[in-house]
């Protein structure tokens, strides 16, 4: 019975800390960067104020355990979409997440504000779309794309900011040229992914 009580201690340490970047994490999605503070987070996680520094030295070590637990949940997400049926269009499915897209932008905006986690935030970035292009260079080239003429680098990052555009503006009510937008780029997904021939590719 003695030998439990530091185990219990450590498995209730654990789960604070993983509630702590619990609330982290959901400020970011609901109200932005800006309003991740030790109150708001710890008020948000259930928690008593002084526990934050606890398991964090700082907030800006925090933030970063929620960066890394965005970069690992987006890289499983990714290897899933290109173990599915049709790869193309359930990267795209995962590229064009509203969650997904939200904290992205996040991300951009939390890089360009706290230099003490920049790098990592570009690390994770960097990396993750290294390996977009390496699968869309892939599945594009199988499906016989001339790659000089459509790069995949560049068709990545068109759609990842149009991702992003659409989420951000709609937010605003702004939606014009979003349904054209994603026609475009669902056609295309379509007209290359899995099982269907690029030259019967309905127009409507």
């Amino acid at each position: 019975m003695e030998m439990a009580q530091p185990r219990r201690m450590a498995v209730d340490g654990a789960r604070q800390r993983e509630l702590l970047i619990d609330a982290a994490e959901a400020l970011l999605a609901e109200e932005g960067n800006a309003a991740i503070s030790a109150r708001r987070v710890t008020s948000k996680a259930g928690l008593k104020s002084q526990l934050l520094y606890y398991y964090f030295e700082t907030m800006d070590e925090l933030i970063l355990a929620v960066v890394r637990r965005i970069a690992d949940r987006r890289l499983r997400r990714f290897e899933e979409a290109l173990s599915a049926p049709d790869p193309l269009q359930a990267i795209w499915a995962l590229s064009s997440d509203p969650a997904v897209t939200t904290l992205s932008s996040e991300l951009i905006a939390i890089a360009g504000r706290r230099a003490a986690i920049r790098d990592e935030i570009l690390r994770a970035a960097g990396e993750f779309r290294a390996l977009q292009t390496e699968a869309v260079t892939r599945l594009l080239a199988d499906k016989g794309v001339d790659l000089a003429a459509y790069p995949p680098a560049g068709l990545v990052l068109i759609a990842s900011a149009v991702a992003r555009t659409i989420s951000s503006e709609a937010a605003f009510g702004l939606t014009d040229g979003h349904k054209d937008a994603l026609l475009i780029i669902e056609r295309a997904v379509a007209r290359y992914g899995a099982g269907t021939d690029p030259g019967h590719v309905s127009a409507d």
